[in-house]
């Protein structure tokens, strides 16, 4: 069996029925305060300043230096400079528990005897 139901409500309807609060305004007043910010910044906001402040992380960055090296390797006479290595992985200090199967094997050469076999010979 199957039931369908179709409903045909304005969202301000279904919100005031689900209790839910009207926040149009408060929508409102918060995208006001954003226009008149980013209109502040706009007007004192110099992108050649900006670059020159930021010159030496965007010449530092790996996307820049990609960028850099593909340009050098695409015009006659000029060679990338090398990347600098990787840095190396540390060691793990931390050992990882053995295996059943590698404890038994351990188990067996050092001549104990493993939980199977003291439950064979008591059979």
């Amino acid at each position: 069996m199957q039931i369908k139901i179709e409903i045909d409500v304005k969202p301000e309807e279904l919100r005031r029925f689900l209790g839910l609060p009207d926040v149009a305004g408060l929508q409102e007043d918060v995208l006001q305060f954003l226009r008149e910010k980013l209109g502040a910044a706009s007007e004192s906001f110099d992108p050649g300043s900006f670059v020159k402040d930021n010159l030496q992380t965007i010449r530092n960055s790996g996307a820049w230096k990609k960028f850099v090296a593909a340009a050098k390797a695409r015009t006659p006479g000029l060679t990338p400079e090398p990347e600098p290595p990787a840095p190396k992985k540390r060691a793990r200090t931390r050992s990882r528990p053995a295996s059943a199967k590698a404890r038994k094997q351990r188990e067996q050469a050092a001549g104990s005897p493993t939980p199977d076999a003291d439950s064979a010979g008591e059979s």
